[in-house]
């Protein structure tokens, strides 16, 4: 008896498996009734990988810009410094002029007082 059983399993699975096959169920209603839901799920999934796509390519590109905005700052900084330094060197040259004596282009002078 338990062989005559088996034996009708098996033969329902070759069944179910040759219809399968077959593109039997397919034509199903059940299956045709959720054909607009799969093609939904397919929609989503590649609006998810487009999405995916730009966001990586928009932390690259911001990854890119704070570096050169560092950059741009350090730049600033040594400008500043530059600026710095000539504002300190054209007021020695003013505060030289008051006095009459002015940045000298030459080799240095020793003043003696008191000879």
């Amino acid at each position: 008896m338990k062989k005559k059983n088996e034996n009708k399993k098996d033969d329902r699975k070759r069944g179910r498996l040759a219809r399968f096959l077959g593109g039997d169920v397919l034509e199903s209603r059940i299956v045709l009734r959720q054909i607009p839901l799969v093609l939904t799920i397919v929609a989503m999934c590649l609006v998810l990988v487009a999405v995916r796509y730009r966001v990586e390519s928009l932390t690259k590109e911001k990854a890119e810009l704070k570096r050169r905005v560092d950059y741009m700052r350090e730049v600033r900084v040594q400008m500043r410094r530059q600026y710095q330094e000539s504002i300190r060197i054209s007021r020695i040259d003013r505060d030289l002029d008051t006095i009459g004596v002015g940045l000298v282009a030459g080799p240095p002078y020793e003043l003696r007082i008191g000879e």
